[in-house]
């Protein structure tokens, strides 16, 4: 059976607090006119969501209620596992020191990133670009 692969051309916000889901999501969508940007306001929302379109670039915040980042992340690694799917890229961004292993997982990948709020709009750009694939 073929890996499902991810839809490079969609990217999932996923923050609890709505300011920050509107300013992220209109960062994202002035930067990538030709991307579909969604949002999430926990980790449950965003598995809900990712099942439903695979996204090629979820942009995560790891404190938030219901499901927090770290747990989405592993739910989410599990659910790709098992279901055959292609793992999006996800850029954490936190304004939090992010657990230990969270740490270690990011450092020995070069798919996942880890960033500090506050973060200028470069970098988170640069992020997010590195997970899609806008070309066509």
């Amino acid at each position: 059976m073929a890996v499902t692969p991810c839809d490079r051309k969609r990217v999932l916000v996923v923050d609890d607090e709505v300011v920050i889901q509107k300013l992220l999501s209109m960062v994202l969508a002035w930067e990538f006119p030709d991307a579909q940007v969604e949002i999430a306001g926990n980790g449950v929302e965003a598995l809900e969501a990712f099942s439903n379109h695979h996204h090629g670039v979820l942009l995560m915040d790891l404190h938030m209620p219901v499901m927090d980042g770290q747990s989405a992340f592993l739910a989410l690694e599990k659910r790709c596992k098992e279901s055959d799917w292609e793992m999006p890229r996800v850029v954490f961004c936190t304004g939090f020191a992010p657990p230990t292993e969270l740490r270690r997982r990011v450092s020995q990948d070069d798919i996942h990133c880890l960033l500090t709020k506050p973060v200028t709009n470069e970098i988170l750009v640069n992020a997010v670009r590195q997970g899609l694939d806008l070309s066509a």
